[in-house]
């Protein structure tokens, strides 16, 4: 029995979405070896994470104003195999401003699929059928960061040096691109009333969308837990390292099972809540998002401040199921306050926003207040996110 195409789309989407976040995370899980071959501070290891956001939130816009206008499918394709060739490429970079313009590139072409593929979901989608949907498609974030991890841990303990981990994790991405085309594209209907423009007025399209209360909250207050997930993904592995005592094998091993065990589970549970809850309030996804944020501040400062692994090993895996509860629900929010005729421009805005007010500044942050005074109270900016997170969340 041949699939529907909403199944292969999801299969499809998922699959190239692990790869994704396979070749975002692997900075964060080779860090030190990093750091120790090109002798990097902490402030310029950190701007790696912030070149890459830099890039994959400036040209979001761009993908999808064109995404809604043109389609979905070739641009997604397109994205897969440019951030899959630059991650390759990184193999053989001479030097650090080499590494930058590849991670530079990694961040255009994930900005391409990021930002049209959820999209092009909701589309196939009704809207209860979003979060869980929308949950699968992110339970990539959780397992690819769990695989780059794993992958740091291996290249840690066998001294392969970093280099090869890049090349063999864009070789699959490439591959794989060719497989959106058994796809179609699919157009939704207007709403009634609703018109559709065809003039070329991006910035008035974004401003008209962030004037929408609800889509302006939560995406403000998802950019508050973007900083504090965008900051602890690149800095714990040398946090657990370098504070807590860890060799890098085993700091890369807790992360990669409490991110693809807790993680995993926290963005299932969160699609599964968003959608049951639906019949119930329309705020359902908003009240998974925000209290879950609000549960995770105080298993987070357990991970900072406490030195006990028996104490801040679960609640790290704690912490992060609760944060992962996230992506999913607050997705769907966005893609349907929106209207089908503005989706991508709605993922665009919203990866705009989270990442400039999350982790586009949160690495280097870290990184300097980490050089200013320790690597802990670096870390610690994140709790401050996390509380302004769930009140805006709240609030909308």
């Amino acid at each position: 029995m041949p699939l529907s195409l909403t199944t292969r789309a999801l299969l499809i989407l998922t699959a190239l979405n692990l790869l994704d976040y396979l070749d975002r995370y692997l900075v964060a899980s080779l860090g030190p070896l990093m750091k120790a071959d090109l002798g990097l501070s902490n402030t310029a290891f950190g701007f790696l994470g912030t070149a890459f956001i830099l890039v994959y939130f400036v040209t979001s816009p761009l993908f999808g104003y064109l995404g809604d206008r043109w389609g979905r499918l070739r641009l997604m394709a397109g994205g897969a195999v440019l951030w899959s060739l630059a991650t390759s490429l990184t193999f053989w970079v001479p030097s650090y401003a080499f590494l930058v313009a590849a991670r530079g590139l990694v961040g255009v072409g994930e900005a391409s699929f990021g930002t049209l593929a959820p999209a092009y979901l909701a589309d196939l989608l009704p809207l209860r059928r979003r979060s869980r949907a929308l949950g699968l498609f992110y339970l990539a974030l959780p397992l690819g960061a769990a695989l780059a991890y794993m992958v740091g841990k291996l290249v840690g303990s066998y001294s392969w040096g970093w280099r090869p981990a890049f090349l063999l994790a864009g070789l699959p991405g490439l591959a794989m691109a060719g497989l959106i085309f058994l796809l179609r594209e699919v157009r939704p209907e207007p709403e009634t009333g609703a018109t559709v423009t065809t003039t070329w007025a991006p910035l008035t399209d974004y401003w008209r969308l962030f004037k929408v209360p609800t889509l302006r909250r939560v995406t403000l207050g998802y950019g508050m837990v973007t900083f504090a997930l965008g900051g602890l993904a690149l800095w714990m592995p040398i946090y657990l390292h370098e504070v807590k005592g860890l060799s890098l094998a085993q700091a890369n091993q807790i992360l990669s099972y409490s991110v693809a065990g807790a993680g995993g589970l926290g963005i299932l549970t969160g699609g599964f809540l968003g959608s049951r809850l639906l019949s119930y309030t329309l705020r359902a996804p908003l009240w998974v998002s925000g209290l879950g944020i609000v549960l995770a501040v105080p298993l987070a400062a357990v991970v900072i401040f406490v030195a006990a692994p028996g104490l801040y090993i679960p609640a790290l895996a704690g912490a992060i199921f609760l944060l992962f509860l996230n992506p999913g629900v607050l997705t769907a929010v966005v893609v349907s306050v929106a209207g089908p005729w503005r989706r991508a421009q709605a993922v665009a805005l919203n990866i705009v926003i989270i990442h400039l007010v999350g982790d586009v500044p949160s690495p280097l942050l870290i990184g300097w207040v980490s050089d200013l005074a320790s690597l802990k109270w670096g870390v610690s900016l994140t709790l401050v996110a996390l509380a302004a997170g769930a009140g805006l969340i709240f609030s909308a």
